[in-house]
C-alpha cells in the first residue's frame, strides 16, 4: 500500500500533469490561431501594399474635388470648418468616419495626397476579413474542408475585385461599414448576453448610418440575428424587444432623412425585369457573365437556412453570425439592384466590398450541407454540390483577377494622364490643358476644376508626385 505521504505526491504529480496538458492544448490552440491571423495579415496587407504603390497617384480623382477640398479642407484651413459639417450629406451618404480621417491625415502631413490616404485606407481594408478570421478561430475548429471559407476570405479580400477602393483614398467609407456591421453581428451573435453589448450595439448602427446610405441596413442585419435566436429558442425577453425596436426606428429615420440626389434618378432601374435581373447577377458574383442563371449562387446556401428554419433545431453561434451576414448582403443586394439597376450590365468594381461578407456566409452555408447525414447516394450528390460551388467561386476569382489587373493597368494609364494635364495647367494656366473630354482629367466639368486649381490655398497643399510619370 502507497504511504500517506506518497499518494499525497502521485496525487500532486497527476494534477501537474493534467494542467500541463492543459496548457499545452490552449497554448497549442491559440499558437495555431496566432499563426493564422499573422498570415492571415500578410495576405492581406502586402497586396493592398503593391496596388497602391503600382497603379495609384497622388492626384485626387471625382468626389475628393468636392468631398475632401471645398467642404473639408479648404473650410478647415481657412478657419470656417464648424463641427456640424463632420455631418452634412455628400450625395445619399453621411460621411462622418472618412471626414474625420481626412482631417486626422491632413494634420499630419500638412498636404493632400490621394496616395497617402490610400496607404492609410490599407490597414482598415485588411480589419474587416481579420476579424471574420478571427472569430472563426475562436469558435470554430478550423480544418478539413472549413479552410475553403478562410481561403474565400483572404481572396476575396486581397485580391483586386473593388480597386476603385483601393486606389482612392476617399473610398474608405466601405472599409469603415464593412467593419462596422461585422463588429455589430459578432456582438449580437456571440456576446449578446453581455451588459455592455446593447450600448455597443447601437453605437457601431449610429456610426454606420453616418458612413454610407446603405448603413442604415446594419440595425436591420442585427435585428435579423435576435429575431433568429428568437426563433429558435422560442423565447424573446422583453429587453430584446426594446432594442429591436429602437434598432428598426434608427433605420427608418436615417432612410426618411436620406438626402434625395436628382441626378442619380437615371440610375435607378424603372421596371421588375431591370430589378430583378440586377439582382440575379449581384447575388451570382463573383462568377462573371450576364446570363442569369449566376444567380443560384446562393441556393445551396439558401436550402441549408431554409432547412434549418424548418427543422428548428438548435442554432450555433457561428450560424447566428453567417446568417446576418447573408441577411445585410441580401439586404444590399436589394437596395443596389434598385438604386443601380437601370441599364446595368456590370457592377461597379467599388460595390463589391459590401457583397464579400455574403460570400463568406454562403460558402460557410455550403459546407454545412456535408454535415448533413443521408444515404451514401445522397451524401454523393452533396459533395457534387459542395464541390462545383467552391470550383466556381476560386475559378472565378481567377478570371476577375486576371481581367482587373488588366483593368488597373489601364486606370494607371488614365490617371497619368490626368496628372499631366492638371500639372501642365498649373504650369502655364493654359485651360486647354485641362479642356479635355472623357477621363482626361480627374474631375467631371472643366470650367469648375479651373476654379478649384486657381486657388492659391490648393496650390500650397495639394501634392502631385513627380516619379509617377516615369511609371508608365
Amino acid at each position: 500500500m502507497l504511504s500517506y505521504g506518497s499518494w499525497i505526491y502521485f496525487k500532486f504529480i497527476r494534477h501537474n500533469v493534467y494542467l500541463s496538458n492543459v496548457s499545452l492544448l490552449i497554448v497549442n490552440k491559440y499558437s495555431k490561431n496566432s499563426l493564422l491571423l499573422g498570415f492571415s495579415t500578410l495576405a492581406l496587407i502586402i497586396p493592398r501594399l503593391y496596388y497602391v504603390e503600382r497603379f495609384a497617384v497622388s492626384l485626387p480623382f471625382w468626389d475628393q474635388w468636392d468631398a475632401e477640398w471645398l467642404g473639408l479642407l479648404k473650410p478647415w484651413i481657412e478657419g470656417k470648418f464648424q463641427f456640424q459639417d463632420l455631418f452634412i450629406a455628400h450625395n445619399e451618404h453621411r460621411i462622418l468616419p472618412t471626414r474625420i480621417m481626412t482631417l486626422f491625415i491632413f494634420s499630419l502631413t500638412g498636404s493632400w495626397n490621394n496616395i497617402v490616404e490610400a496607404r492609410f485606407n490599407i490597414p482598415f481594408g485588411a480589419l474587416t476579413p481579420l476579424l471574420f478570421i478571427w472569430i472563426l478561430a475562436r469558435t470554430e475548429k478550423i480544418s478539413g474542408l472549413k479552410w475553403l471559407v478562410i481561403a474565400v476570405i483572404i481572396a476575396g479580400g486581397s485580391l483586386p475585385f473593388s480597386w476603385e477602393n483601393f486606389l482612392i483614398g476617399f473610398q474608405s467609407q466601405f472599409y469603415f461599414v464593412n467593419f462596422f456591421t461585422l463588429s455589430s453581428l459578432i456582438i449580437a451573435a456571440h456576446f449578446h448576453n453581455r451588459h455592455w453589448s446593447v450600448w455597443l450595439i447601437l453605437a457601431l448602427s449610429l456610426i454606420s448610418i453616418l458612413t454610407l446610405a446603405s448603413g442604415l441596413l446594419t440595425p436591420l442585419a442585427v435585428i435579423s440575428i435576435y429575431l433568429a435566436r428568437a426563433y429558435f429558442q422560442r423565447f424573446i425577453s422583453g429587453n430584446v424587444v426594446i432594442l429591436m425596436v429602437i434598432l428598426l426606428v434608427m433605420a427608418v429615420s436615417a432612410y426618411l432623412t436620406m438626402p434625395r440626389v436628382e441626378e442619380h434618378y437615371i440610375l435607378h432601374a424603372t421596371n421588375f425585369s431591370e430589378f430583378a435581373s440586377t439582382m440575379l447577377r449581384l447575388m451570382g458574383w463573383p462568377l462573371r457573365g450576364s446570363k442569369l442563371f449566376i444567380g443560384v449562387m446562393w441556393l445551396p446556401g439558401l436550402f441549408f437556412v431554409l432547412r434549418l428554419l424548418f427543422l428548428r433545431q438548435q442554432i450555433s453561434k457561428t450560424d447566428l453570425l453567417m446568417f446576418g451576414c447573408l441577411a445585410w448582403t441580401a439586404m444590399q443586394i436589394v437596395a443596389l439592384a434598385y438604386g443601380r439597376g437601370h441599364d446595368s450590365t456590370h457592377m461597379p468594381p467599388r460595390y463589391a466590398e459590401v457583397l464579400l461578407l455574403g460570400l463568406a456566409a454562403n460558402s460557410w452555408f455550403v459546407l454545412r450541407l456535408a454535415s448533413i447525414p443521408g444515404k451514401p447516394l445522397a451524401r454523393k450528390a452533396i459533395l457534387a454540390v459542395v464541390a462545383v460551388f467552391f470550383v466556381a467561386v476560386f475559378f472565378s476569382y481567377i478570371q476577375r483577377s486576371v481581367l482587373d489587373f488588366r483593368v488597373l493597368k489601364e486606370e494607371r494609364v488614365r490617371r497619368l494622364t490626368q496628372t499631366e494635364n492638371v500639372r501642365n495647367y498649373l504650369a502655364t494656366k493654359d485651360f486647354s490643358t485641362i479642356n479635355k473630354p472623357g477621363f482626361q482629367i480627374p474631375y467631371p466639368e472643366p470650367k469648375r476644376l479651373q476654379m478649384i486649381l486657381n486657388d492659391p490655398l490648393l496650390q500650397e497643399i495639394l501634392i502631385i508626385e513627380k516619379e509617377h510619370l516615369s511609371k508608365k
